[in-house]
């Protein structure tokens, strides 16, 4: 019975893959890539290019998110998958960062599990654990907890010590205010692991040179 494979590629750098997705997307013959823009490039195909097998169909379906359309969007990816599957092809999903992190491939699978095909995921590196890296930046220490949440819930900190602030485009200011109000000493990364990488430490460089793929990780004594 042919499988779907939920391939988590990493954060950017094209080393970052693990041993297991280099491989699985080497060897099945479709491969499924998601677009923010109708037309538009695939990040996540731009990672793994070079590890795809020369005879593999990609397929590039836009996943407009946030919108109205996204649910109409997500059943049209399904479809396609599906009418590869059904005719016996195995089928790689590609998502960056980990699949099961503020993932598009979340909606998708309840799709595929209700039809009860046979699905693998294969975890990735996830953005923050790489920015972390890349910044020299401990994500947490001891018995502390780690709060990981989208840019519109900044306001829900309480009293953790350690947090990574994701999606935080076009929210940057209100972000760093209320991190700053709190105690938080901040550190922005965008672009991680690609073209155009930056670690950014104050706040008006943060804000002038914003970008979609970023995030900030922060703590507090």
């Amino acid at each position: 019975m042919s499988k779907l494979y939920g391939i988590g590629v990493g954060p950017g750098d094209k080393e970052l893959l693990t041993l297991k997705a280099v491989r699985i997307i080497g060897e099945v013959p479709v491969i499924v890539v998601p677009s923010g823009k109708a037309g538009g490039r695939s990040i996540a195909l731009e990672i793994a290019q070079d590890y795809i097998n020369s005879n593999a169909e990609v397929i590039v379906k836009h996943f407009p998110m946030g919108t109205e359309e996204q649910e109409g969007k997500i059943y049209e990816a399904f479809q396609a998958i599906e009418e590869k599957l059904k005719a016996g092809k195995d089928v790689a999903f590609l998502t960056i960062g980990d699949p099961f992190v503020y993932s598009t491939y979340i909606y998708l699978l309840k799709y595929i599990q209700e039809k009860g095909y046979l699905v693998e995921t294969v975890p990735g590196i996830t953005s923050f654990c790489a920015c972390a890296s890349i910044a020299g930046q401990p994500l947490v220490i001891g018995d502390e907890g780690l709060l990981i949440i989208p840019g519109d819930r900044i306001a829900t900190i309480n009293k953790e010590k350690y947090v990574v602030v994701m999606k935080v485009y076009k929210r940057e200011e209100e972000i760093i205010n209320t991190l700053e109000e709190k105690g938080f000493k901040y550190v922005y990364i965008k672009k991680a692991g690609r073209e155009g990488q930056e670690v950014l430490r104050d706040r008006d460089s943060i804000i002038r040179n914003r970008e979609y793929m970023s995030l900030i990780i922060a703590n507090r004594e």
